[in-house]
């Protein structure tokens, strides 16, 4: 095993212990733990990626307004809130690793904005 996997390996291993990870984990069993839940929660992020992806127009004020009618909705349960602040949590965890390992290599990307 060469040396960038052992350390990816131990980067791994300290994601899965961190106390971030934990509640992911945590939040996902109690989501779990109710019948149909997870199906909605997955529902909603299904709709979420459909609003980020699709071409501006009018039918995207439509699909945000359902967006953020269902995420109302579905925030005011308990284990779906915990969950989906769990998996923010982890998500910004995981992209600032992102970001400091190419910042650290000083990866040559242009700017495309």
């Amino acid at each position: 095993m060469s040396f960038i996997d052992t350390c990816t390996e131990m980067l791994i291993s300290a994601i899965k212990n961190g106390s971030v990870y934990k509640q992911y984990c945590a939040a996902l069993e109690a989501v779990n733990g109710v019948p149909g839940l997870k199906e909605k929660v997955d529902e909603l992020r299904s709709l979420n990626y459909r609003v980020q992806n699709q071409e501006e127009g009018s039918s995207l004020y439509d699909a945000m307004d359902d967006l953020e009618r269902s995420t109302e909705e579905l925030c005011k349960i308990y284990e779906v809130n915990q969950f989906l602040e769990a998996e923010l949590a982890l998500c910004r965890q995981l992209q600032g690793i992102t970001t400091a390992i190419h910042r650290g290599i000083k990866l040559d990307i242009p700017d495309l904005s």
